[in-house]
């Protein structure tokens, strides 16, 4: 049996530090982009998700994927969308499941 496991992780606020919708001058949140990295090197699927642009109709597609590679951000897939759910995982208490 084969054990898949998919992670999703949102950006802005997530991988990276964003003040208000300054999404050029984003701070990478290294910590968790260690553990993003450690999971996929492990095997897990990483796909990354943000909403930017999707209220201001502004297409961010290619500048924000350079920033995940410029931050050496290991994924399997990325897109823009949004994500309807009732679970959400704080990065911190995601971090705490993981020790």
């Amino acid at each position: 049996m084969i054990n898949i496991v998919l992670r999703i992780f949102d950006i802005d606020g997530t991988l990276c530090d964003t003040h208000k919708s300054d999404y050029m001058n984003a701070v990478p949140d290294e910590a968790m982009i260690t553990l993003v990295n450690m999971l996929y090197d492990k095997g897990d699927t990483i796909w990354i998700i943000t909403a930017r642009g999707t209220g201001s109709g502004i297409d961010w597609y290619d500048k924000t994927l350079n920033q995940l590679h410029n931050w050496g951000v290991k994924f399997d897939r990325f897109e823009i969308g949004i994500i309807v759910s009732d679970k959400v995982v704080l990065p911190h208490e995601f971090m705490e499941t993981l020790e």
